[in-house]
């Protein structure tokens, strides 16, 4: 019988935890403190769902998280040396929030591929992260379409007609389900990472097409500029919107002295995005795949 134990996760374990990211992930998941006490701190988070396995010493050994969304629980976790224990206990949470399938994702090639493959699940969808490096010289400015305006964020006032911009901008997107606004806070302009004036708003007229909402450095990659969230409203889509906020993003990053840009997007993304950002000179360092079991 195992000697271990599950609570809810603490401040104090926030380094052991971002500890764990780095030893189960390496070089795709560097988190650090900083980070897991962001996740502590954001209300859509809750306790209950934020878990570490602990040893008789109550020292931390392994982590996951729940998100429950419809009839699906996704899993994230860090548990080198203990992955069965930890799905076990995950599967076990799922069951008990009735959810019928459980997801979990991770980078391609890793050994716990062949674990989960081993309890039932299966590979369902690709993601790739993709990067594009610059030299000294800034990026060039992008062409801008007629009628479309590109503008800083402002906050708050922008705040509600991007995030409606973006619900509809991904609400056709593989796994996307509505968030409140509430939720859609919690990530982006309440994160420590936010930075208004790196944000962009696409405008046609007194309407939004679309938005990129840039950061300093991804929570778990940084030294990079990145591209969190770009997405253009089907109506104004395949007229240029999106290559304009990509490209005058990358020239806001570069000014800020980021010579390397990262993003992440579905690799089997029906929108055109994956042609878009390899027309502008990006190109796939990774793949993470997404897992799921029926329950």
């Amino acid at each position: 019988m195992s000697s271990l134990r599950l609570r809810e996760l603490r401040e104090e374990d926030a380094d052991d935890v971002a500890r764990l990211f780095v030893e189960a992930w390496g070089e795709s998941r560097r988190m650090n403190g900083d980070e897991i006490r962001q996740w502590l701190a954001n209300a859509s988070l809750l306790p209950e769902n934020l878990l570490v396995l602990v040893d008789e010493d109550d020292r931390v050994v392994g982590y996951f998280d729940v998100w429950h969304e419809g009839e699906s629980v996704d899993v994230d976790m860090a548990s080198p040396g203990f992955w069965d224990e930890t799905l076990e206990h995950a599967e076990n949470r799922a069951r008990a929030l009735g959810a019928k399938r459980v997801r979990t994702f991770f980078v391609e090639g890793h050994d716990l591929g062949a674990r989960v493959a081993a309890r039932g699940y299966r590979e369902i969808r690709g993601s790739w992260t993709m990067e594009i490096e610059f030299g000294v010289e800034a990026p060039a400015e992008p062409v801008v379409p007629d009628g479309i305006d590109l503008r800083p964020y402002r906050h708050p006032q922008d705040e509600a007609a991007v995030y409606e911009a973006l619900q509809e901008a991904f609400e056709d997107h593989w796994g996307s389900h509505p968030v409140s606004i509430e939720t859609w806070r919690g990530f982006t302009v309440e994160h420590r990472t936010f930075d208004p004036d790196l944000w962009l708003v696409a405008w046609a007229g007194d309407e939004v097409a679309g938005a990129s909402l840039n950061y300093p450095q991804k929570p778990d990659d940084p030294g990079y500029g990145w591209i969190g969230t770009l997405g253009v409203r089907p109506a104004f889509r395949r007229r240029g919107v999106g290559e304009a906020l990509l490209r005058r993003s990358f020239a806001a990053l570069h000014a800020r002295g980021l010579r390397t840009v990262r993003l992440s997007v579905d690799a089997q993304s029906t929108t055109g995005a994956t042609r878009l950002y390899e027309r502008a000179g990006m190109g796939v360092i990774r793949q993470s795949n997404t897992w799921e079991r029926s329950l």
